[in-house]
């Protein structure tokens, strides 16, 4: 089906955008900026300028800031790592003890640090069988209430105390930290 073609004429659209007339040699166009008065410009100019250099202060200000922060924060580990160097310290590993629990045993893993007093140096006495059974025969005697028990914990550690002690002679071990406590 064809549809019969219309014999009218469009008229063209007519011009919306109003025609600017070019500006005479010797004047500037005519915009918002251009429309403002001298002292205006400079102002707006000026406070612009002025707000780009805080920012660059700001950011210089906070980069100086972040470097400090970080150079304190490398000489609090520095001294935090010489006091840990300054105060000696016998690690001992891997106790492995069988504590009857009921109707059957449990094997508690165990690791421990002595603080060493009056900067006193000591050899590794882990090797030691005689240190070893000592302890092992401590960590015993206070049985598998070790895990349920915070003071029964407290007081192992006063025990190894005293035991190191009587090993090593008097004021030797300041005190114990209880590194690894593992109940299998």
């Amino acid at each position: 089906m064809d549809l019969p073609e219309l014999q009218e004429k469009v008229p063209p659209p007519e011009a919306t955008e109003p025609e600017t007339e070019a500006a005479a040699p010797g004047e500037s166009p005519a915009g918002w900026l251009a429309s403002r008065g001298r002292r205006f410009q400079l102002v707006l100019f000026g406070t612009a300028g002025c707000l780009l250099l805080a920012g660059i202060a700001l950011g210089i200000w906070g980069a100086v800031g972040l470097y400090q922060e970080k150079k304190a924060a490398q000489a609090r580990e520095k001294a935090a790592q010489a006091m840990v160097e300054a105060v000696p310290r016998i690690v001992f590993r891997d106790f492995s003890v069988p504590l009857q629990d009921g109707n059957g045993y449990r094997v508690l893993l165990i690791s421990f640090v002595a603080e060493m007093g009056n900067k006193r140096k000591q050899a590794d006495l882990n090797s030691n069988a005689g240190v070893r059974r000592q302890v092992l025969n401590a960590i015993r005697m206070r049985g598998a209430d070790l895990v349920t028990s915070a003071e029964e914990r407290e007081l192992l550690k006063q025990d190894l105390v005293v035991l190191i002690n009587q090993i090593l002679g008097e004021g030797a071990v300041t005190n114990v930290y209880l590194t690894d406590f593992t109940l299998i």
